[in-house]
């Protein structure tokens, strides 16, 4: 009997360990199933076989095992599929899904359709995510629905270090309400690519992406998921490198006036239905009508 209580007292001493490492990785709230990742990378790529390598091994090298990585090619006349598929073949954890081109939008409602992460990150396959910033938002995103960080701005050889809240902290609802309203239609606060995001919230509320936009289909999605957010997590940090160019595509967005009146005009109703659901309108309406006036454009 000696012997059994022993073997008995060796074995709980055994699980109780495997608890506590457990624990310490999967953070509160997440998925217990151990097939399922923590973090879901959804990227469109189309047409970006210089910039994808660069933009895949900072993400490769974040350091995080419980990780896939979902590459929709939109249809891309260069070797970017080649690519995509090279990367999978040298790495398990990444998914290639090859699709008519539609813009990044549909290609994005394509990854989530087959994402299987607790968290939601969209980074862009001609940028780069900054070293250690998925485990920083990770780790910022216990108890919270959404994960904001600063961005990097690249332009004309300089660094821009984009952010408006400048240290870690979390805001409940009313109060990223009060710090959207003065910039909602910031890069800060439109961006998709220096935020994480709770697959469950996207799902349940069967939020996607409209790809019928000519621009501002990020900052839709983004007002529809903050409709939803109890608790925001900020990192002061840069997380994201973005390079922000104006091509001759971009140039013709912009000037197509008529329509871009159209969706501004939607995005403001989206923005004032959100402060009007929450009973802040009232508090905040003259920084929501003010963003109509605001420029904003297309990457």
């Amino acid at each position: 009997f000696s012997l059994v209580g022993a073997i008995f007292r060796v074995w709980v001493v055994i699980e109780g360990l495997i608890g506590v490492c457990y624990n310490q990785q999967v953070l509160k709230g997440a998925p217990t199933a151990l097939n399922n990742p923590l973090l879901s990378v959804i990227m469109p790529v189309y047409n970006t076989r210089d910039t994808l390598p660069r933009a895949l091994d900072s993400i490769l090298s974040q350091g995080i095992d419980s990780l896939e990585i979902i590459l929709v090619d939109d249809g891309s006349h260069d070797d970017s599929l080649s690519v995509c598929q090279s990367y999978a073949q040298r790495d398990a954890r990444i998914r290639v899904v090859s699709r008519k081109n539609g813009g990044p939008g549909a290609a994005r409602n394509t990854g989530l359709q087959l994402a299987q992460g607790y968290f939601i990150a969209f980074p862009d396959s001609d940028d780069t995510v900054t070293p250690g910033a998925y485990q920083m938002m990770l780790k910022a995103a216990e108890r919270t629905d959404l994960v904001i960080g600063h961005l990097n701005i690249l332009m004309h050889r300089r660094v821009f270090n984009r952010g408006y809240i400048n240290d870690d902290r979390i805001l409940n609802r009313n109060e990223f309400l009060d710090a959207l309203a003065v910039r909602p239609g910031s890069h800060y606060y439109s961006s998709l690519c220096n935020k994480m995001y709770i697959r469950s919230i996207i799902q349940d509320n069967e939020i996607e992406f409209d790809s019928s936009l000519l621009w501002g289909e990020d900052l839709l999605f983004n007002l529809r998921y903050f409709y939803h957010v109890q608790q925001v997590a900020y990192v002061s940090q840069p997380v994201y490198n973005y390079k922000r160019t104006m091509t001759g595509q971009t140039w013709s967005t912009i000037m197509r006036f008529g329509a871009g009146l159209q969706i501004k005009g939607l995005l403001y109703d989206e923005l004032k239905a959100l402060y009007v659901m929450s009973g802040a309108f009232k508090s905040h309406r003259y920084h929501i009508y003010r963003y109509i006036f605001n420029v904003t454009y297309s990457k």
